[in-house]
């Protein structure tokens, strides 16, 4: 998947839907669940370029800040400390054993 500083938005596009399709082909040939682990690998790579990609293009989607340098900096730094917290929130959630509930598996 490459590097994840480079992440351009045709190559991140590409990479979304690539993996849409094996997705897709996985579930067809019933192979879904046994690829979990392989999955599992790939999300992780695209949650990385999907990150880099909304802390390095963000800035460019919002509306142009006519307050100063400050306001843009104010802006970035916030558009980054989300997209942290949200990749904390995300790490703890697949981390997290899954609940099957009361009684015998």
């Amino acid at each position: 998947m490459g590097s994840h500083e480079s992440v351009s938005p045709d190559d991140l596009r590409a990479d979304l839907r690539h993996f849409a399709d094996l997705i897709a082909r996985l579930d067809r040939d019933g192979r879904l669940l046994e690829a979990a682990p392989h999955l599992l690998k790939v999300l992780g790579d695209l949650r990385a370029k999907i990150f880099a990609y909304e802390v390095r293009f963000t800035r460019n989607l919002a509306p142009p800040d006519n307050t100063g340098e400050n306001a843009q900096t104010d802006m970035s730094k916030k558009v980054i400390e989300e997209a942290v917290e949200r990749e904390r929130e995300a790490e703890q959630e697949w981390r997290r054993p899954p609940d099957f509930g009361p009684g015998p598996l």
